[in-house]
């Protein structure tokens, strides 16, 4: 019978440490418990540091360099005229333009860097004038972080530079102030600032070195742990009794090396040994079992931390039975995509509206970036015959007009460059009267009679309907190409 006192305590509710479960059973969460004493310690690396593991480490090199020069390899296409490209690349080339950004970008995931725009005004601490002559341009220079001191920040929230800084100068004797319209920042890796971090920092970014170092030296360690047991691979043991009583007389260590040298020396000239009483000699070989694996997994591991598959920063064949690494190389790719979008594209139109008026063409032109990864023989092949079907398929459902689908189609052709002079022969093709046809008159079109209950008129002839063979041509009057540039 139940008393009123006898009362059964509830069962204590599991405490939590930290956000984690603690179970006092096991010593999970527990001060027993060794995961407790652990916590992460931010190693801001000294820029000596970063370039001496760039300098010296081949891995760190490839993880800073490969993802930019895959961002600025395939170049830019351009939707302008075939003179205005040329005006284009003509100024690209003079500037070293790919060649200035791609080392902007490669300072950048080293800690950060800037591209300056040096004009023929010799006034770097004035803002960019708005009026900018063909060849105005002298050079672009790439800058490190280190190369320039940041001005005072602007502290205003709405300002569209809040955040950035006033003023830059260069760090040489004569440390002239730079406007930062003349200025094309390249950041490193972002940085929160939420606790303890200077503003130097969280302007600039981290490096992508300090993010994959502890990676990268445990791989280094590993492999050079199996590099220095290659001197070891085979050890011969020599067994001679009373080793330690002959070294311990006079002479005895003269005596000992004579022997070893006697035994070696046959050993190799005579391809005998000879032994004394008692004396044996064994050869005794490490076992590598394991080892390959082991050190594939801490490259694996440098792979995922620089976000670059393993096919295209070792340079190796794809693991596992039946894979080719295409779709590590596709997501790759896509990734390298969206960073341009994302990083180099607000860098380069800052400097398209400098560079393509220095060039002397219009600096509103649309561009793309051309597609970073490069396709086979075979892809492009099989890419083209789709592409040949759906046109043939377009052409005879008559929903887009022939001349409008044939100069699309034209375009198609020479912007894939597998169709060497291609553009030439249209061009000589059409001066020579074999332009497009451009209405039922060129195209010979017989009209039939009208079927009886109402049929539609069904047109016949050379590049109608019913699809003649002959080869479709360029339009006259195009106006406009896209060739990538780069």
């Amino acid at each position: 019978m139940f008393d009123g006192q006898s009362i059964v305590p509830a069962q204590r509710p599991i405490p939590l440490v930290d956000g984690a479960l603690a179970n006092f059973l096991t010593g999970r969460g527990t001060s027993v418990d060794r995961t407790t004493h652990s916590f992460w310690l931010n190693q801001t690396m000294r820029p000596e540091q970063i370039e001496a593991a760039y300098r010296s480490s081949w891995l760190i090199r490839k993880i800073v360099d490969v993802p930019a020069e895959d961002m600025t390899r395939a170049g830019r296409d351009w939707t302008a005229t075939k003179e205005e490209i040329t005006k284009i690349e003509a100024e690209e080339k003079r500037l070293k333009f790919w060649h200035a950004v791609r080392t902007a970008l490669t300072f950048g995931r080293l800690g950060g860097g800037a591209l300056f725009i040096n004009l023929a005004d010799f006034a770097p601490d004035r803002p960019l004038p708005n009026k900018i002559v063909p060849g105005m341009i002298e050079s672009l220079v790439p800058l490190y972080r280190t190369q320039i001191a940041l001005g005072q920040m602007d502290d205003d929230l709405l300002s569209p530079t809040f955040g950035e800084p006033t003023v830059f100068r260069v760090n040489t004797h004569a440390q002239p102030i730079i406007h930062p319209s003349r200025l094309v920042i390249f950041k490193g890796q972002m940085v929160p600032g939420l606790y303890s971090t200077s503003w130097e920092d969280r302007f600039w970014g981290d490096s992508v070195v300090q993010v994959v170092d502890e990676a990268v030296k445990d791989a280094t360690t590993a492999t050079g742990g199996f590099a220095a047991l290659i001197d070891e691979a085979k050890v011969d043991v020599l067994t001679m009794p009373g080793m330690y009583e002959m070294l311990a007389r006079p002479g005895g260590q003269e005596q000992f090396m004579a022997a070893l040298q006697a035994a070696a020396t046959g050993k190799s000239i005579h391809r005998m040994l000879a032994l004394g009483e008692g004396e044996t000699w064994e050869t005794r070989q490490i076992n590598w079992a394991g080892m390959p694996e082991v050190i594939k997994t801490y490259l694996s591991i440098v792979a995922g931390a620089a976000d670059i598959p393993a096919t295209r920063l070792l340079g190796k064949s794809p693991d596992g039975q039946n894979s080719t690494g295409e779709s590590d190389l596709a997501n790759y790719f896509q990734g390298i995509s969206a960073k341009q979008e994302a990083d180099l594209r607000p860098a380069l139109e800052k400097l398209d509206a400098v560079m393509l008026q220095s060039a002397g063409v219009p600096a509103d032109l649309v561009w793309s970036f051309s597609p970073a990864q490069a396709m086979d023989e075979a892809r492009q092949a099989d890419i083209e015959a789709k592409e040949a079907t759906t046109v043939a398929t377009l052409a005879n459902t008559g929903l887009i007009q022939e001349t409008a689908l044939a100069k699309a189609v034209q375009n198609r052709l020479i912007e894939s460059q597998r169709w060497p002079g291609l553009e030439d022969a249209l061009k000589d093709a059409e001066a020579d009267g074999n332009a497009l046809p451009g209405d039922d008159d060129d195209l010979d079109i017989i009209p039939v009679e009208t079927a009886k209950g109402g049929g539609q008129s069904v047109s016949a002839g050379a590049g109608g309907q019913s699809g003649s063979g002959s080869p479709a041509r360029r339009a006259n009057g195009a106006q406009s190409a896209s060739r990538p540039t780069g």
